[in-house]
C-alpha cells in the first residue's frame, strides 16, 4: 500500500476528544490535513471545545467534528465514506471504574470490528492506524529484560493461570491486554485479506505529557498519578517498578509518520516508549525531578511499602525496560526529553486547576 498525503483527503480520527486522540488530532492538523473527529458525547464541552479551538490556531489543517459511537454498528459508516485513512484511537476504558474488566474486553473487541466493518463498507481508505497499547507487548519477564517489539503479551503465559477469558471481572488488567494481543492479530489479518488498506499499530506505554482537557484527567491514569505526586499525595501506582514514560506528543507524532511512511507495511508494529534509560524512572526518581522543577512544592512519594522492597533487593523492579528505538529509525521520530514531558504535564495540571498544590 501507499502512504498516505494530507492533500488526498480527508482522515477519520476515532476517540479524538481523548487524552492521545486530542494530540493526534493537533499534529495531524500542523501537517495540513482535514480531520473528522469522532467523539461520543458531542454536547460536552469538556469533550470538544479544546477540538474546536484548534480551528481557531492558524494550522493548515482544519477538524470537523462528528458524533459517533464506538459500540454501535453503522456508526461510522458515513464518517469514514471519502477518506483516506482512520486513526482508531478510540477505546473503552477502565479509569475510574467507567468500565469493568470485563466491559473493557468487549468493548475493545467489539469496537474494532465495528471500525473495520465501517472501513471496508467505505472502500476508500488506504491505511489504518491502530492504537495498541504496550499491554500487547509485556508479559512476565526477568527484572532487566528489554521489551521490543517482537514480544507479545502471549509469551511466557504457559503457566499463568490468569491469561484466559474467564472471570475477567477478577483480574484486572488482563482482560485490556488479551483484547490489545487479540485485535492487533485481527487488523493485520482483515487488512490483508482486504487488500485495500494496511494496518500499522502503535503501542504506547506510560503516556504522559500535556493535557489539553479537563476530560484528560483520568482517575487513576498515570498523569492522574503524575498529579497525586505534584499535590503532595502518596502515588500507589507503579511504585513497584519502573516507569517508563513516553511523552503524548511523541505519541501522536508517530502516528502522522506512520501514515506518511514508504516504510511502512500491513502488520507492522511500533512500541512508543522511553527514548533512552533516563525515561525509565522510579517514583523516587520522579519525586527529585518535580522537586527539582517546583522547589516551591512539597511533593509526593511512594507508599511505605516501597522501603521493604527496596531493602530486599536494593532496587524496584527494573521493568518495563523498553526503547523506541524503531520509531525513531525507521519513521524519524524525534522525542520530547523527560524532563520536559514531567514538566509540561505538571504545568497543564496546575493550568486547569486540576492539582492543588501542597507549599513547603
Amino acid at each position: 500500500m501507499t502512504s498516505v498525503k494530507a492533500e488526498e483527503g480527508p482522515v477519520a480520527v476515532t476517540g479524538a476528544s481523548g487524552y492521545v486522540g486530542a494530540h493526534t488530532v493537533a499534529v495531524l492538523l500542523r501537517r495540513g490535513y482535514q480531520v473528522r473527529a469522532c467523539v461520543t458525547d458531542i454536547s460536552n464541552p469538556d469533550k470538544t471545545e479544546h477540538l474546536i479551538s484548534l480551528n481557531d490556531q492558524g494550522l493548515r489543517g482544519s477538524v470537523e467534528l462528528y458524533s459517533a459511537n464506538l459500540l454501535e454498528q453503522g456508526s461510522y459508516d458515513d464518517v469514514f465514506n471519502g477518506t483516506t485513512a482512520v486513526l482508531h484511537v478510540g477505546t473503552p476504558m477502565g479509569y475510574g471504574n467507567v468500565n469493568n474488566p470485563q466491559e473493557v474486553y468487549d468493548g475493545a473487541i467489539q469496537g474494532t470490528n465495528n471500525v473495520l466493518e465501517s472501513i471496508k463498507k467505505a472502500g476508500t481508505v488506504k491505511r489504518l492506524i491502530y492504537t495498541s497499547s504496550f499491554a500487547a507487548i509485556g508479559h512476565p519477564a526477568e527484572s532487566g529484560y528489554r521489551f521490543t517489539e517482537k514480544d507479545w503479551a502471549s509469551d511466557n503465559r504457559q503457566n499463568d493461570p490468569n491469561w484466559n477469558l474467564e472471570n475477567l471481572n477478577d483480574k484486572g488488567e488482563i482482560g485490556y491486554a488479551m483484547a490489545k494481543v487479540e485485535l492487533e492479530h485481527l487488523v493485520n489479518r482483515v487488512a490483508e485479506d482486504d487488500g485495500r488498506f494496511d494496518s500499522i499499530s502503535v503501542c504506547p506505554i506510560v503516556v504522559l505529557g500535556p493535557l489539553l482537557s479537563k476530560a484528560h484527567e483520568l482517575v487513576g491514569s498515570w498523569q492522574w498519578y503524575l498529579g497525586r505526586l505534584l499535590g503532595g499525595k502518596i502515588c500507589k501506582r507503579g511504585y513497584q517498578h519502573l516507569w517508563n514514560i513516553v511523552d503524548v506528543r511523541d505519541v501522536a507524532e508517530s502516528q502522522a509518520l506512520m501514515l506518511e511512511s514508504e516504510v511502512c507495511k500491513n502488520g507492522f508494529r511500533y512500541q512508543l516508549s522511553a527514548t533512552d534509560s533516563s525515561g525509565e524512572l522510579s517514583v523516587p526518581e520522579i519525586k527529585a525531578h518535580l522537586e527539582s522543577l517546583f522547589p516551591e512544592f512539597s511533593i509526593g512519594g511512594p507508599p511505605e511499602e516501597i522501603n521493604a522492597l527496596i531493602e530486599k533487593h536494593g532496587q524496584v523492579f527494573q521493568s518495563p525496560l523498553a526503547h523506541c528505538d524503531k520509531a525513531r529509525s525507521e519513521l524519524g521520530l524525534q522525542t520530547h526529553p523527560v524532563i520536559d514531558t514531567l514538566r509540561d504535564t505538571a504545568e497543564s495540571l496546575l493550568k486547569l486547576g486540576l492539582v492543588e498544590p501542597k507549599f513547603r
